[in-house]
């Protein structure tokens, strides 16, 4: 099996050489596999190609991808990645950068998980044993930790814990051959997202490496400010295409209507005595709920026949008296033991807590799958 090790490239000329003399030596420690170099130069003004294409002469698993122009990180991996499978016939591919922040000899620990049926293997700096450079000041630290903090928590991925790395293994069959690289979502740093996201929503079978990320020893690091932006852009334009984030965000507008249909007609029957107010109110609300989570939130498992939506509606009476408890138990314990103000508990307990409850009910109980449609 050949794996390709790919390295973007752009003024680099004072790195590669060394890179390369280190692959050279690491490379001799893995017997198993076919490892092969390609490197994706930016057309470097600094003769970065110039200087891999001396070295092709010497190591026959050295290969050269040089861009008419300059396009970004996220397109540059794209360009390789094709080309590592149309030309070089990779089963496997290693992203890694030319700068040893990646030390190269963590190549041989990613490699050896293909043994134990792993797709994708991550070098993680943020498990037992990574980290970051301690030389890095605090701004950038707080990036770092805080953007990948951000990143894991929108993807829902809390068993992956360095998601925004660069230092990867990632299997070609079955996975990478089945990615669309003209649709990848970002042309620099977050197209890492991107990737990892389709490997994640694949079913790959993650493992994670530790390993120490190095302070840049020579030239100018790439990185920018702006990623962070980048990142969430990518990873909003991800979840927009996700069918369960989409089902959530129908929930949110489904529940604030309700909202408005139970607070505008409290309004109306409060004259009629409070207990009646709010006994009629809350049904409307309830009535709303689930008229427009029928036609709209579960279009596709619509529940139609007149037993049929009188025996679900009394579930989903049901099931939102167990919301109403849920807030009347939470609620009062979370300003009175957490200090929390009474404006700010009771929409986080709706968004964390109450939505949440009210999804996995919905779609295991009310609209599930199996003979959830009636014609």
């Amino acid at each position: 099996m050949k794996i390709v090790v790919i390295i973007p490239s752009y003024n680099e000329k004072d790195n590669v050489a060394k890179m390369i003399e280190t692959l050279a030596v690491v490379f001799s420690s893995i017997k198993k596999y076919e490892m092969l170099v390609l490197y994706v130069d930016g057309n470097s003004p600094d003769g970065t190609a110039s200087e891999i294409r001396k070295y092709q002469k010497k190591y026959s698993w050295l290969n050269l991808l040089v861009e008419t122009k300059k396009e970004g990180l996220g397109m540059a991996y794209a360009k390789g990645m094709k080309y590592a499978m149309d030309k070089l016939k990779a089963d496997w591919f290693i992203e890694m950068d030319t700068d040893f922040q990646q030390p190269p000899e963590v190549i041989i620990k990613l490699v050896a998980q293909i043994d134990y049926g792993y797709d994708y293997v991550l070098g993680s700096r943020y498990i037992r044993g990574g980290s970051i450079p301690k030389e890095w000041s605090l701004e950038r630290k707080f990036l770092s930790i805080v953007g990948n903090l951000v990143a894991r928590i929108l993807l829902i991925l809390p068993n992956i814990h360095d998601v925004t790395g660069g230092f990867k293994l990632s299997r070609v069959k079955g996975f990478m051959d089945e990615f669309d690289f003209d649709k990848l979502l970002s042309r620099s740093f977050a197209y890492k997202i991107h990737l990892l996201h389709f490997m994640v929503q694949k079913g790959a079978r993650v493992k994670e490496i530790p390993f120490v990320f190095g302070n840049r020893t020579s030239g100018e690091s790439k990185i920018i400010k702006n990623e962070l932006f980048e990142t969430l852009r990518v990873i909003f334009l991800l979840q927009t295409q996700n069918p369960k984030i989409r089902k959530l965000f129908k929930l949110g507008i489904v529940g604030f209507i309700g909202y408005l249909v139970n607070a505008g007609f409290l309004q109306l029957f409060t004259p009629r005595g409070e207990m009646f107010a709010w006994l009629v109110s809350t049904e409307l609300a309830i009535v709303s709920n689930f008229t427009l989570n029928n036609l709209w939130t579960f279009k596709s498992k619509k529940i139609t026949g007149i037993n049929k939506l009188l025996y679900k509606f009394l579930q989903f009476n049901l099931t939102s008296s167990g919301g109403l408890i849920i807030q009347s138990i939470l609620g009062p314990l979370s300003v009175i033991y957490l200090n929390i103000p009474r404006q700010l508990a009771l929409p986080l307990i709706i968004v964390f807590v109450v939505l949440p409850y009210n999804y996995f009910m919905y779609t295991k109980v009310i609209w599930k799958e199996k003979g959830s449609s009636q014609k």
